[in-house]
């Protein structure tokens, strides 16, 4: 069953790339021209995407459109298809993304931010950056955890691009994922992707949800909270404290 479902989406797949990197040869060059009708390809493009992969997406919550800012923890490279397809946003990745075949392209045509991980002086760009798409009224996603985590819980949130919404009046939404081991029966986080994920392990995880019929995600969007209710750093730490307390209701 698992072979026979590979050959009928592995050519999908690669129809559904192709369809994208067409589709992208007519989308602005400056993000600051798109319009809702290019997010709303993006969007319909990772739906495509998703059902390819067999994902089920289980949301727990509402996505809050008037939120400018979304924040999440970050378990592997299918967490962009998995919030783009509800979410018309731009996400914050890493320098390397750029230099990927076809993924590369994609996400750059689409507005993707890409940033040099520990360069202080590429994270003042990309302050200056976000700051720049959030004034046009584009809205951003960023894993401030900085890496790929467990899935269990979220490591430290770096502070540093938090930078970006001082002395602003802005809603931004957590949101917490989870790609549980056996959903619904067991929602504590899959080990198994994660230590593929964590290692960089991009294609053989993607044929692993070829190979399934159904792989489920837990999206919980998490309410949103307003920047002029805090000073100093103290937004990333409450962010990444109500996705810990998300993720912890998962274990029970």
């Amino acid at each position: 069953m698992s072979i026979l479902l590979v050959l009928i989406r592995l050519p999908l797949l690669i129809l559904i790339i192709i369809v994208g990197l067409i589709t992208i040869v007519f989308f602005p060059n400056n993000i600051e021209s798109f319009r809702n009708i290019h997010f709303l390809i993006m969007m319909k493009w990772m739906k495509c995407l998703s059902y390819i992969l067999g994902i089920k997406i289980k949301i727990i919550g509402n996505p809050d459109v008037s939120s400018s800012l979304y924040v999440s923890n970050h378990v592997t490279y299918l967490d962009i298809i998995v919030i783009n397809q509800l979410l018309p946003v731009n996400f914050i990745a890493k320098d390397e993304i750029s230099k990927w075949p076809i993924i590369g392209n994609l996400a750059s045509k689409t507005g993707t931010l890409f940033i040099k991980r520990g360069d202080s002086k590429d994270s003042s760009r990309m302050i200056t950056e976000m700051k720049n798409r959030l004034a046009v009224g584009n809205k951003i996603v960023f894993f401030p955890e900085g890496k790929i985590g467990s899935g269990e819980s979220v490591k430290k949130f770096h502070h540093k691009l938090f930078k970006s919404i001082d002395k602003t009046d802005i809603n931004i939404q957590p949101i917490a994922i989870r790609y549980p081991r056996d959903y619904p029966k067991d929602t504590k986080y899959s080990r198994i992707i994660t230590e593929k994920s964590e290692k960089g392990e991009m294609m053989t995880l993607y044929f692993d949800f070829l190979m399934k019929k159904e792989s489920h995600v837990i999206l919980h969007f998490l309410d949103s909270v307003c920047t002029r209710d805090y000073i100093d750093n103290k937004i990333s730490n409450d962010l990444s404290n109500k996705i810990n307390d998300a993720l912890r209701s998962l274990n029970s």
